[in-house]
């Protein structure tokens, strides 16, 4: 689908972020916790949707149950039976850090950010969530140690692709920018999606990549 997002591609676009001012996650108290860091950072994420919405606190027994819903989805979470203070603290930081750049980005840019935005479905792909937008932007948010990944932009990419098949359709609209934000490192990557696809599109257009995409999905119901 996107044959030059190669390693150095991603090394290029990771080169082109930015950092923004966060509260770092301390190690020491990171190794302290117990808790699946998927499950640990999705809580982070719950907390910074609600700091947005305009929370002051944290509930944390509500965002317990939704973090666990949505990660039950996609693995084989249970309810952690008490989360320590390290525990809370890693995720509220995550939290805050999240929100304060949403907020931070929304204000500069005049958009409203919108917390799980859908993304449409196409053929057999159901449609979904993403984790945030702000106007036309798309956001996914990776709270990890590492620098962003090929598959991380391959997400996005796609994504874009599910948006554009439906505003062809009349189901939705396109989204013009994605961005990968990382509020554990406060690493932001924005890129222009007509740009983006330039380079890792192999030269092919919107038309040609949706068309392709289409044939893999119509190889896929055959099988």
């Amino acid at each position: 689908m996107f044959p030059q997002l190669t390693p150095g591609v991603v090394a290029r676009f990771n080169s082109s972020g930015t950092v923004l001012p966060v509260t770092p996650l301390r190690a020491d108290i990171l190794e302290q916790s117990a808790v699946q860091r998927a499950v640990l950072f999705e809580l982070g994420c719950v907390i910074g949707e609600r700091f947005l919405l305009g929370a002051t606190s944290v509930d944390w027994p509500a965002c317990l149950a939704e973090t666990v819903e949505r990660q039950s989805k996609y693995f084989d979470v249970q309810l952690p039976v008490q989360l320590t203070s390290a525990d809370k603290w890693l995720a509220q930081t995550v939290g805050e850090n999240l929100a304060d750049a949403l907020e931070a980005r929304s204000q500069a840019q005049g958009k409203v950010c919108v917390a799980r935005p859908r993304i449409p479905g196409l053929e057999w792909i159901a449609s979904g969530n993403g984790d945030f937008a702000l106007g036309s932007s798309l956001v996914e948010v990776k709270c990890t140690s590492k620098r962003f990944s090929a598959s991380d932009y391959r997400q996005v990419a796609i994504y874009w692709l599910l948006s554009f098949a439906a505003a062809i359709e009349g189901r939705g609209s396109e989204w013009s920018e994605l961005i990968l934000l990382n509020p554990r490192s406060g690493v932001l990557v924005s890129l222009e999606t007509d740009a983006f696809l330039s380079v890792v599109s192999g030269g092919r257009t919107k038309v040609d990549i949706l068309q392709l995409f289409l044939s893999l999905v119509g190889s896929r119901l055959n099988r």
